[in-house]
């Protein structure tokens, strides 16, 4: 056992899916104090340079891990808030990730190795108008992300570009924002599902109610949006 056992341990673990034996475990211990430690995040991976990476947000750190034997590629400290709801999404070669407790929304360049410094792995960020809960989302060329009191806003995803924001009708979000067919959907805790055209000007699709609460995001899949209410799973079709 390391000493880094005696602490409360975090860790990166795989499994293999047929057996569950551990084919990998990989301390991470980020130097996070009291709630900081905490993180609701799920890993998601992107490709750069032929490199796949599994990347985590948590614990006020930024990092990326090796999928085929945990070995950490490369690490962004010093993403101080609280605990880490909001987590990171990929694409363009960026990982977009908003610091815990609405902090700055940065988007971090993928491929590097070792300790990083902001200077060198922040693309852009914007600490204006971040949420709490709901992940961001991007489709095509542009990243959409939503307030948990219902403030959406459209950046250009490549360099920040602030193209819209507008408040949606909805009271309270805490289900991610859904992209598909060129339509981005933000569905609200009362069940307000406002739908806008995936564009770099504000274009309100529709606007359509379902009586339940919503915290889960909303999945796609074979021309169906698929929502879990409190009540009710939900498939929803032409």
């Amino acid at each position: 056992a390391g000493a880094w056992e005696t602490l409360s341990p975090s860790y990166v673990v795989a499994h293999d899916k047929q057996t569950g034996d551990v084919v990998w475990k990989t301390p991470r211990m980020t130097g996070g104090d009291a709630e900081q430690c905490d993180a609701y995040t799920t890993p998601v991976f992107g490709v750069h340079d032929g490199r796949t990476e599994m990347v985590v947000m948590g614990g006020n750190r930024l990092d990326a891990y090796d999928p085929a034997d945990g070995r950490q590629l490369w690490s962004l400290d010093g993403l101080v808030g609280g605990r880490t709801i909001t987590g990171p999404t990929v694409a363009h070669g960026l990982a977009y990730v908003t610091v815990g407790m609405r902090g700055p929304l940065h988007a971090v360049k993928l491929g590097a190795s070792g300790s990083r410094t902001a200077d060198e792995a922040v693309t852009w960020k914007d600490d204006h108008n971040t949420p709490d809960t709901c992940c961001p989302v991007v489709a095509g060329g542009l990243l959409f992300v939503v307030t948990d009191n219902g403030i959406a806003t459209c950046y250009d995803a490549a360099d920040g570009t602030l193209k819209w924001r507008k408040r949606l009708a909805g009271e309270t979000y805490k289900a991610s924002p859904g992209a598909a067919d060129g339509r981005v959907y933000f569905l609200s805790r009362e069940g307000l599902c406002t739908v806008v055209s995936a564009a770099d000007g504000f274009e309100l699709v529709a606007e359509n109610r379902l009586d339940d609460e919503f915290m889960a995001s909303p999945a796609v899949s074979d021309g169906r949006i698929f929502l879990r209410g409190r009540r009710a799973l939900y498939a929803v079709g032409r």
